[in-house]
């Protein structure tokens, strides 16, 4: 599926920001209005593969904003499916990680991992998998620090 979105380009401190019209809160920026708009075609990518994982709707564009910031209004966009969001199984992702497919669960649970069910399938974005690897997390639980320790 195609989505779309109008942002706005403006030069500021010597870059061009671009910003999504709400709802959305952010935007991105670039060393030029090439380098911007394609920020601006990541950025929506990765909202869009948010929701998607989520399960989640995207709000309804509108389309014909005035600029605010003084810039140019463009419409960006990007195709994006659900099944072209590079992803391995839990159990693959445990094996990568090197952990339990248990312990899989509580990463997708508590937000470190993005996943989503295909059927009965649990699929973890291979992207969150190799960031929670390089992050280099610590086995066991973190040290409760005492009061003397504070």
């Amino acid at each position: 599926m195609v989505y779309v979105w109008e942002f706005e380009f403006f030069e500021s401190n010597g870059y061009i920001d671009a910003f999504p019209f709400p709802p959305f809160e952010g935007g991105t920026f670039g060393d030029d209005f090439t380098d911007a708009v394609e920020s601006a075609v990541d950025w929506l990518g990765c909202m869009v593969e948010d929701h998607l994982m989520n399960g989640t709707e995207l709000p309804e564009m509108e389309f014909g904003h005035k600029p605010e910031q003084g810039g140019t209004v463009i419409a960006v966009a990007v195709e994006r499916k659900l099944e072209d969001i590079p992803a391995v199984t839990a159990s693959e992702a445990s094996r990568m990680m090197g952990v339990s497919t248990a312990r899989v669960a509580q990463l997708v649970k508590s937000g470190y991992l993005d996943s989503w069910k295909v059927g009965g399938t649990r699929m973890v974005s291979l992207a969150s998998v190799k960031a929670r690897i390089e992050s280099d997390p610590k086995p066991g639980r973190p040290r409760c620090e005492t009061s003397e320790e504070k």
